[in-house]
Order: structure tokens, then sequence, then C-alpha cells
């Protein structure tokens, strides 16, 4: 057992009076024995009667390390079915470009002073 009230009761470090109040109060009602009650009762007087040492006791606390609690992530989401696939979907298609260039290049390779649209 821890000698921090704020881990041994699992209290919020940065809760403040009222709130370590309210938890320690549930506490103190489930409490089995004397003993314990005691014990709840003594380390609320030390987190809400003296400031300072609440303020000393939620340093030394452990920071919580468990991710939040919150929605459950999503489900996967469901792939399409592709359909079969046919013999054309695996054949090769022809280049665009390269049936552009089967004939020769796309322009002329003519000197600006010879080009027939700049005459005019």
């Amino acid at each position: 057992m821890s000698d921090n009230p704020f881990e041994r009761w699992d209290l919020d470090p940065l809760a403040g009076p009222q709130a370590i109040t309210e938890a320690l109060r549930e506490r103190v009602e489930d409490a089995t024995d004397e003993h314990e009650r005691a014990a709840i009762r003594e380390d609320w007087e030390a987190l809400t009667l003296h400031p300072r040492r609440r303020v000393e006791l939620a340093l030394l606390a452990h920071p919580e390390t468990r991710p939040p609690v919150g929605r459950p992530p999503r489900p996967p989401r469901r792939r399409r079915a592709h359909p079969p696939l046919a013999l054309a979907d695996l054949a090769a298609l022809p280049s665009i470009g390269a049936a552009l260039h089967a004939e020769g290049p796309l322009l002329p390779d003519v000197p600006l002073e010879d080009d027939p649209l700049l005459q005019d």
C-alpha cells in the first residue's frame, strides 16, 4: 500500500477539498472495519485541512499512465468486392504518346523565321 493518500484511495491529485471529501465519504461508507475508517479520516484531514500538505502530496503522486477511457475504436471498414479479372484486364494497352510519336515529332522542327503561322 502506498504512503500517498492520492494513490492509496485512487484520488485525482488535481481535485480540490470538496471533490476529495466526496470521494472519501464514499470510501467511508464502503469501509468494513473501524481501522479503515480511521485511516480514511486521517487522510481526509491531511488533504483538506492542510492545503500545503495537500499540494506536497499531489506533487508526489504518480501521474496517470493509463489512456483515458473513451469511445471504442471504429470497426474496420468492409472492403468492396472486386469483380473477377478478365483476359482483357491483363493485356497491356498501347501508350498514347508512343502512338503520336510513331509518325514523327508532333511539331515540325522549323526555325521561327520559316514558320508559316508567323509569316503573316
